[in-house]
């Protein structure tokens, strides 16, 4: 329960800037849901003092018709309806702009993960949250913070017309309320757990499709679809059945509350039938007693489905606030420092590293690379190059020594002015939905026009760019799906080129394309080195020759450093993995 209060308070911040818009919205419930209640009184009095009265003239009788029904027709039209609309759109406006605001600071958390968070949680699973949790949160604002305070306002006048009517009738009235108290009391934890059960299945799931669908040349390509259908058969099952036991508490819920509504207006007429008998009771009074049965019934169903939207609302914000909780791993420390200007000079010194405690990845590295030289970092698979150099930018911390650029442990910098130095063209290049020219400026926005321009030509991209029908504005679709391998890593060397950093990251960055290509992105390549501190992850021993020093990893351990001569010459392991690759090339060759 005090979880419960602590989520709903903390949701509450997010609805405090419009409260104002709640105020409009609980006037216009309570305009809305007070007006229909003048009917009953009206019929009461048309009834008892005028459609039974002997003593008023034909006359008289059609004159209270016309003047209490034309008043009710004009109480409607010009009071209930222009509230009625201001409810809606006020309390639509505060729930929307709530979860406007508690979407973009979830969003903002998200960004601000470090890569381990995204690889704990599936791509699919983080988004479900924004998707899927989000509008069940919106529907807190209108129900419980508008409707329940106007349910409440006309609870309050309808007892008030009832206890006016007859006090033993009201009670009578409310004598179901003790066993809907009692179901509200004891669904309302079960139907919360039930709730965040689907939820997070509906999150599982979300990520297992989304990881499918991206990887659907792979089913494919190995005929795997049939298994698929038959995995998401199964994983749709169980979130059926899990969803199915959530339908069972709320439908108990909402068939109890429509029972005990149905059952009331029945005692209410034998009751009050009864007292009309005896004379106790005016026929009027017991019409209208029996008209606000429903005006009676309605908010506490009404709370009864409150009950549901409440328990679903609090499970979804749960999960957001779970995200919102969890705190990046890599963060700036309070009195870090801004790298205005970088050499380029960077320094590891004895640094190690693990993703778990179990299994180093990096031992005692100790290198130091001077402003401008190329580093090539070879290796077996799974000996730690891309670790190494994804500890430069800080996508991870290391677990022991230190990292430097220019003297400055870049754990005392900060982040956003040591990324701003670094550039990276990855061997899978990311693009994003949107044209060529977004693409592009994405590390640079202020870039002129010109300067695009020139960063394409440098790639060898400007060529082909030219050639399609829109030009630099052409949409490079979903991770760049319409264009080629080359083509879109040629784009990323020209956004490599746009933002000019003095340190440059290459992961393998010519592997898997055709040979004309792996030319046109070696010629970019070179002239983006020019002037640049540059580590290269290789995979191609030829591409490499020329660096000005060569590390050999191998489970992370460095074993040999030099040229490429000198570790030719000392006849180590670098040695042998590239007489291995030179002894394919040339069986490749003979073909």
């Amino acid at each position: 329960m005090n979880n419960k209060r602590s989520v709903f308070f903390r949701f509450l911040v997010y609805v405090k800037p419009y409260r104002r818009y709640i105020v409009f919205a609980i006037l216009g419930g309570i305009v809305k849901f007070s007006v229909p209640l003048l009917v009953p009184q009206v019929t009461r009095h048309l009834i008892d003092d005028v459609y039974l009265n002997n003593v008023l003239t034909m006359a008289q009788k059609h004159r209270e018709l016309w003047l209490y029904g034309g008043g009710l027709i004009a109480i409607f039209l010009f009071i209930y309806a222009p509230w009625t609309y201001v409810r809606h759109y006020f309390a639509s406006k505060a729930g929307h702009r709530s979860v406007f605001d508690l979407r973009c600071d979830l969003y903002y958390s998200i960004l601000r993960m470090s890569n381990s968070f995204f690889h704990r949680n599936k791509t699919g699973e983080i988004s479900s949250r924004l998707i899927s949790d989000i509008p069940q949160a919106q529907n807190l604002v209108g129900n419980a913070l508008t409707n329940i305070w106007m349910d409440a306002f006309a609870l309050v006048l309808v007892l008030f017309f009832l206890f006016r009517i007859d006090v033993v009738l009201t009670f009578v009235a409310l004598s179901t309320f003790p066993v809907y108290l009692l179901f509200f009391r004891k669904l309302g934890d079960r139907i919360k757990a039930s709730s965040y059960k689907v939820q997070k299945e509906i999150a599982d799931i979300s990520g297992d499709v989304n990881e499918r669908i991206a990887g659907s040349l792979v089913i494919h390509a190995f005929g795997r679809e049939k298994h698929e259908e038959k995995r998401f058969d199964r994983r749709s099952e169980k979130l059926f059945l899990t969803t199915m036991r959530s339908v069972y508490l709320q439908s108990i819920n909402m068939t109890v509350t429509g029972v005990l509504v149905s059952i009331a207006p029945i005692i209410v007429m034998i009751f009050g039938g009864y007292q009309v008998v005896k004379g106790q009771l005016s026929i009027g009074a017991l019409t209208a007693a029996t008209m606000y049965l429903g005006a009676l019934y309605l908010p506490l169903q009404r709370f009864s489905e409150l009950n549901v939207v409440f328990a679903n609302s609090i499970a979804a914000l749960e999960r957001i606030f779970e995200i919102m909780d969890e705190k990046p791993d890599i963060v700036d420390k309070p009195n870090a420092i801004e790298l205005t200007e970088a050499q380029g000079k960077i320094e590891f010194n004895h640094v190690g590293f693990s993703y778990d405690s179990d299994n180093p990845v990096l031992r005692d590295f100790t290198f130091s690379a001077l402003p401008g030289q190329r580093i090539a970092l070879v290796g077996p698979s799974g000996s730690g190059k891309t670790t190494l150099v994804n500890l430069i930018p800080r996508f991870y911390d290391v677990g022991a020594g230190a990292i430097r650029i220019d003297g400055h442990d870049i754990r005392e910098v900060q982040l956003k002015t040591l990324r701003s130095h670094i550039g990276m063209v990855l061997q899978d290049p990311v693009l994003f939905s949107g044209s060529i020219r977004d693409n592009i400026r994405y590390g640079r926005p202020g870039a002129t026009d010109e300067e695009l321009v020139e960063a394409c030509k440098a790639a060898n991209a400007w060529e082909f760019i030219s050639d399609l029908s829109e030009g630099i504005e052409t949409d490079v679709g979903e991770r760049g799906a319409f264009l080629s391998g080359g083509q879109k890593q040629r784009i990323t060397i020209a956004r490599a080129f746009l933002k000019n950093p003095r340190i440059l990251i290459l992961d393998e960055a010519t592997s898997a394309l055709d040979s004309e290509s792996e030319k046109l992105i070696q010629d970019a390549l070179d002239r983006l080195l020019v002037g640049r501190t540059t580590f290269v992850i290789a995979h191609r021993l030829s591409t490499i020759v020329g660096a000005d020093r060569i590390i050999v990893l191998d489970h992370g351990i460095v074993r040999e450093t030099g040229t490429h001569a000198e570790l030719l010459q000392a006849g180590g392991l670098y040695a042998a993995l590239y007489e291995r690759q030179f002894e394919q090339e040339l069986k490749r060759s003979a073909r």
